[in-house]
């Protein structure tokens, strides 16, 4: 489509009012705003800047297709074999601003998706309704569906998905988008071998991504970067977190202050992970290595036993990541995973016991049945989350998933200095709260596929 002289002037006016607007206002500005107007003005910002980024993916597009004709001017002759000499897009923009090639190729690739999955997602963007994470989201579950999809079943599909994105987080969107394809599928099988196939091709690529390596800095450390397939990150990071506890304090009592004392082993989460990492490699059974193939994290896979004995379902692991039910097998037999077969039922079954604290079977079933931290629109996942006794101990004596709910060391305060009265939905199985002097049952909505 052609773009008129006048078209191109609104874009320059644009650009001019919103510098001109911003040499006005310092940012000093914002000193004594009330924290109230402060939020809504940040919100309002953050839409703004998702329509700035929808008008900046406009302007990647314009020069990548100019590229793209340079490089095909050049190829051309007879034989096509000529040489490309254009500079990428992404080159060009991180050169101009920033220097961050990376971000720039993001903003290409995305760009480029979205104009050619998605029919809606783009003004959605350019109106301030979606984040720019979201439609990049959105853009990459279109263009993932599988082969024979309509025009009239993609359109559902996305709609459908803007829908959502006003709704879920940004992990629990990603959740929706492998499953999206149930707005037009007629069975459940149907949508699981969909979801399957996706991520079955997703960790196909992980595995052609993944890479290590590290070098020496000569001072008495190394140094290094890794990428790894999302099932094996989680592994990791699941002990990592365990061994750095850090909600807890680590080290010796200070005598002076009556403080623990952390120095040497980090105050900074990124430190603590750190020498987490360094105790794991401690930890290593280097005298079992290479022969049982390899080491792994201990987390919980939960699968029906459809999939154990062949199905298409996907599975998950203890923090909510979905894998294939062909990895989800694989893990099952050959790495020290704990498998949680469901029989076909959403809940764990009652794993109970006598014991005053909840013991590993049955926190990891809480950690199936909950997703993480039950409070109302938590979104802290299982792993940095607490066994809290709905009913106290002390007047219940069980300790029962039955009476048991999951919560994130913050609502656990909460729950007990205010509080709340928590129950087990006895409809669904699913932890409710309610607040003092309040009649009204509320739960997590976390998404739960």
């Amino acid at each position: 489509m052609a773009v008129t002289a006048l078209e191109t002037e609104m874009v320059e006016a644009c650009v001019r009012s919103l510098e001109g607007t911003l040499d006005a206002t310092p940012t000093s500005s914002w000193t004594g705003t009330d924290p109230a107007v402060a939020r809504d003005l940040l919100n309002r910002l953050a839409r703004v800047e998702a329509r700035i980024s929808a008008h900046k993916m406009a302007a990647a597009r314009v020069l990548e297709k100019a590229r793209q004709a340079a490089r095909d001017a050049t190829r051309g002759g007879a034989d096509g074999a000529g040489p490309a000499t254009t500079t990428s897009t992404s080159s060009t923009i991180s050169i101009d601003f920033g220097g961050d090639r990376h971000g720039a190729a993001d903003l290409v690739n995305t760009a480029t998706r979205i104009e050619e999955q998605t029919t809606h997602t783009e003004a959605a963007l350019a109106a301030g309704e979606i984040s720019t994470k979201q439609a990049d989201v959105i853009s990459r579950a279109l263009g993932s569906l599988p082969d024979g999809v309509t025009e009239a079943q993609r359109d559902t599909c996305e709609r459908t998905l803007l829908k959502d994105a006003q709704k879920l987080t940004l992990k629990d969107l990603r959740a929706r988008a492998r499953r999206i394809t149930e707005t037009y599928r007629k069975t459940e099988d149907e949508v699981d071998a969909d979801e399957d196939a996706f991520l079955r091709q997703q960790e196909e690529q992980a595995r052609a991504k993944t890479s290590f390596s590290m070098w020496d800095n000569r001072d008495g450390t190394y140094t290094g970067r890794f990428t790894l397939p999302e099932a094996q990150a989680v592994m990791l990071k699941t002990a990592l977190d365990a061994l750095a506890a850090p909600h807890q304090n680590v080290g010796t009592v200070n005598a002076a202050t009556g403080q623990m004392d952390e120095v040497g082993f980090g105050q900074s989460y990124p430190q603590r992970l750190g020498h987490a990492f360094a105790s794991l490699v401690e930890l290593l059974p280097a005298d079992r290595l290479p022969s049982n193939g390899g080491v792994s994290a201990v987390v919980t896979v939960n699968l029906d036993l459809s999939t154990l004995m062949g199905g298409l379902k996907a599975a998950g692991l203890s923090d909510g990541t979905r894998i294939s039910a062909e990895q989800a097998r694989r893990l099952a037999c050959t790495a020290q995973l704990v498998p949680m077969v469901l029989n076909g039922r959403s809940l764990p079954l009652d794993l109970g016991s006598a014991n005053r604290y909840f013991n590993q079977s049955s926190r990891r079933a809480m950690e199936r049945r909950d997703g993480g931290c039950t409070a109302p629109g938590c979104d802290r996942d299982a792993r940095w989350c607490e066994a809290h006794h709905l009913t106290p101990h002390a007047m219940s004596r069980t300790t029962d998933i039955r009476d048991g709910a999951l919560l994130c060391t913050f609502h656990h305060h909460r729950v007990h200095d205010q509080g709340w009265t928590g129950r087990i939905n006895p409809d669904d199985g699913h932890v409710e709260w309610r607040l003092p002097g309040s009649s009204t049952w509320h739960r997590n909505r976390r998404y739960r596929p």
